[in-house]
């Protein structure tokens, strides 16, 4: 290689060059051909990353509830103030932030709405199966025949305590006869199916304390968390007792009388269980509807007020009601269960005695001229018909019966009424410890709608005149009202 020597000078010349001033900037080229297109970007793991939602949180929603919720994009160019669509049954309130990412949204999830997984779409994006719509209760045994008693057990999938004070059940057309909250997540359910409940699939209620501390419907089951199921009814044989067995318990079985309207009558429903018996029978009567607002008594055996257990049998219940004539014929269903362990029988017995109708007198009949209604006798029922025009006054009727004679009193009324049944019209209630001989008082009958228990009771007289004495009820809503009255003697 030839090597080239620089002088002293030469490089010495060649440095005051490069530190000399800068040059002015050139003019800019002209711009290049457009590239082909980038391809779509991949994730660390090499996958496409093609615009999605990718979250929904929270993921879960309840029954007749509001809820705020975020849901998150992967690539998208969400616009301002988009608004995302949950199917069906959920209503987007409001789009409180948005972005190209994110959206938070307030919903309102319907009381009916279809539970279960949801499709959740923003503009042309949708994910399957990203938010899913869950009751406040799961129940377990939700199937009743019409006119059957059904036992549930109810699980809480709710953030929300069960209040045990505020606790009840319900569901349409049916009838809660003693449920409770078994716990703060749990609770037990006794229904009961009046004989013409409407068929089909239906949705159960339970009753909490809302925010502003009143009890309220707040827990919601699936729409379709009970199935009453459709039941034909027997037919009642009047004057020839039915020998039932109960092979489980809470079977029920169910009957149907017709009564024609041209006649005034009693009509009595009798329930019996021998002394060795282990039925323990209870009794539902509705009329014509055939539904919970139709039941006109219900009778069971006596219990003791400090344990609650039913006394041992035997047992003899009636459920009895007066009819009146010049009206359409009455259809009467009947329901009796065995609350026992099962295995258990009873005799059931429909009866129908004619009766003799009165009309309320227009003069006052009070304790002091009470009105006299008519004997009582084996084959003649007498029956009262009148109207308690003010809670300050008492309505007395007389009726004849034999001393030795066991008597049927019955009662309906649309007021919260409480009816006396007395030997002395001016004696409501005996002294303390008055000798058994010595009483006045024969019973107590509470015949307003919310009592349908208490509309018949059996007494023994001891003489030959007995009195009902009709009040308004202290404690009741309703304070005056239409009545009708009825005695029979018992066979």
């Amino acid at each position: 290689m030839k090597l080239i020597k620089l002088s002293l000078f030469t490089m010495t010349a060649l440095l005051a060059i490069a530190c000399g001033d800068a040059g002015k900037d050139g003019a800019n080229g002209t711009n290049g051909a457009d590239g082909p297109a980038g391809e779509p970007g991949k994730s660390a793991d090499g996958n496409t990353n093609d615009p999605s939602i990718s979250i929904v949180n929270p993921s879960r929603g309840i029954l007749d509830r509001e809820i705020e919720v975020q849901i998150g994009g992967s690539g998208t160019q969400f616009e301002e103030g988009a608004k995302p669509d949950f199917g069906e049954g959920i209503e987007v309130v409001e789009v409180i932030t948005s972005s190209r990412s994110l959206i938070n949204a307030k919903l309102k999830i319907a009381a009916n709405a279809a539970t279960g997984p949801r499709k959740v779409t923003i503009g042309s994006l949708a994910v399957e199966g990203a938010f899913t719509v869950a009751p406040a209760i799961d129940v377990k045994g939700g199937t009743v025949e019409q006119g059957g008693i059904v036992e549930l057990a109810i699980d809480n999938n709710d953030t929300r305590a069960f209040d045990a004070q505020a606790f009840k059940l319900e569901a349409a057309g049916l009838m809660d006869l003693g449920s409770q909250a078994t716990g703060p997540q749990a609770a037990a359910g006794f229904l009961l199916a009046p004989p013409l409940a409407k068929a089909g699939k239906t949705q159960i209620a339970v009753q909490n304390l809302g925010a502003d501390g009143k009890p309220k419907l707040s827990f919601l089951s699936s729409t379709d968390a009970m199935e009453i199921k459709p039941r034909t009814p027997l037919s009642f044989t009047l004057d020839t007792p039915s020998e039932e067995t109960f092979a489980s318990p809470l079977e029920t079985k169910l009957w149907k009388l017709t009564t024609p309207g041209t006649q005034a009558a009693i009509v009595d429903y009798r329930v019996q269980v021998a002394a060795d018996g282990t039925a323990v029978p209870v009794a539902f009567l509705f009329g014509t509807n055939g539904d919970a607002d139709a039941q006109l008594g219900r009778a069971a055996p006596p219990s003791n007020p400090f344990t609650g257990q039913y006394n041992p049998p035997p047992y003899d219940l009636h459920v009895a009601v007066p009819v009146l004539s010049g009206g359409l014929p009455n259809d009467h269903y009947v329901v009796v269960a065995d609350l026992g362990a099962g295995s258990g029988k009873a005799t059931v017995t429909a009866s129908r005695t004619n009766a003799t109708a009165v009309m309320e007198s227009g003069t006052a009949h009070g304790p002091d001229a009470p009105q006299a209604v008519g004997a009582v006798t084996a084959t003649n029922a007498q029956i009262a018909t009148g109207e308690l025009a003010s809670e300050a006054e008492a309505d007395v009727y007389k009726f004849t019966v034999d001393a030795a004679d066991k008597i049927q009193v019955t009662a309906s009324a649309a007021a919260d009424l409480e009816i006396i049944i007395t030997k002395d019209p001016n004696v409501f209630e005996d002294a303390p410890n008055t000798p058994p001989q010595d009483r006045k008082v024969l019973g107590y009958m509470y015949p307003g709608d919310k009592f349908a228990a208490q509309r018949s009771l059996a007494t023994a007289v001891g003489g030959t005149d007995v009195y009902l004495v009709v009040l308004s009820d202290i404690q009741g809503a309703v304070k005056t009202g239409k009545y009708t009255l009825g005695v029979r003697k018992l066979p």
